[in-house]
């Protein structure tokens, strides 16, 4: 209608984080000290790629959080009229992407946005440990497995899969499917479990990578049942490189085989947000709906 402002919406996805910290400083004692950084003095190259926390403010006990990540290359302008064009940016500019988060240090638990070209969790993890590691004394560094400072962000699973979890005695057969490129840039912990697979000479050049490991068909025969949860947590905190992560098992030799899809088995929400009228979404919007998504799940019981 005439003289009337459309608002566009789209759906933002949101996954549910436990906050495991790995030695004494607590990410609520980074998220102060980074809160009090210039926006220069935050920014650190994390896998080449240069990103800083845009936004840290607490409220009502709770930490809004958005980080940014500064790309050199990236799209062009363009139309259904005219060429794709370059935009008309200064030698010291990039293109932006953004990735808002709601951590809750009561709980110790994040809801953070999925944004496919912004931060995603395991780039996450790695800035906010250089900052733990300089509270702690140390000097900063590239995120280890061994690391024993800063943070883990374990996914957290639906009650169903999580309980299935817990309760497997027998496991008889796991399947993995992963993209080798992105699981090979990430860091640290988040490539633990895949950590020797990936340095075998057998994987140079190779893109996509399918396992399937089977127990002995005795009864009783099992895979090593704390091996296949670490494996599903920590390949479950690499999603988007995932494309396959299912687990047959049951709980005794008596019980039926039970195969759970973990792919498909983590807390997730989808929530309509604006556009903004420079066509993003809003941080205030993006940051609402994260609330909305903690608040929502912490009232359900399903933050555990």
């Amino acid at each position: 209608m005439a003289g009337l402002d459309l608002v566009c919406w789209g759906e933002m996805k949101i996954h549910a984080y436990r906050i495991v910290p790995r030695g004494n400083i607590t990410l609520d004692a980074v998220l102060e000290h980074l809160s009090a950084l210039s926006l220069q003095q935050r920014l650190r190259t994390v896998s080449d790629v240069q990103m800083r926390l845009e936004e840290g403010v607490k409220q009502n006990n709770g930490w809004l959080l958005d980080f940014g990540m500064i790309r050199h290359d990236g799209p062009g302008r363009a139309s259904a009229t005219t060429p794709i064009a370059d935009f008309d940016l200064q030698d010291d500019e990039g293109f932006g992407q953004e990735t808002a988060a709601y951590f809750d240090p009561g709980t110790g638990f994040m809801t953070l946005q999925y944004n496919h070209y912004g931060p995603r969790q395991g780039r996450i993890q790695s800035y906010l440990y250089r900052f733990a590691c300089a509270l702690a004394g140390e000097t900063e560094a590239d995120e280890l497995p061994e690391a024993r400072n800063g943070f883990t962000l374990v996914p957290v699973l639906k009650a169903e899969a999580a309980n299935r979890l817990d309760r497997m005695g027998i496991v008889k057969n796991v399947e993995i499917s992963f993209f080798v490129p992105g699981i090979v840039a990430q860091q640290g912990n988040t490539r633990q479990s895949l950590g020797s697979l990936l340095n075998m000479p057998l994987l140079g050049g190779a893109e996509n990578v399918r396992i399937q490991v089977s127990a002995s068909r005795g009864r009783a025969g099992s895979l090593i049942v704390n091996h296949v949860r670490q494996a599903v947590t920590d390949l479950l905190g690499l999603r988007e490189n995932v494309a396959q992560l299912s687990v047959v098992a049951k709980e005794t030799e008596d019980s039926p085989n039970e195969a759970v899809d973990f792919l498909e088995a983590r807390l997730r929400a989808d929530i309509p947000v604006p556009l903004g009228a420079g066509r993003r979404y809003g941080r205030d919007a993006r940051l609402q709906a994260l609330r909305q998504a903690f608040e929502t799940w912490r009232a359900n019981g399903q933050l555990r």
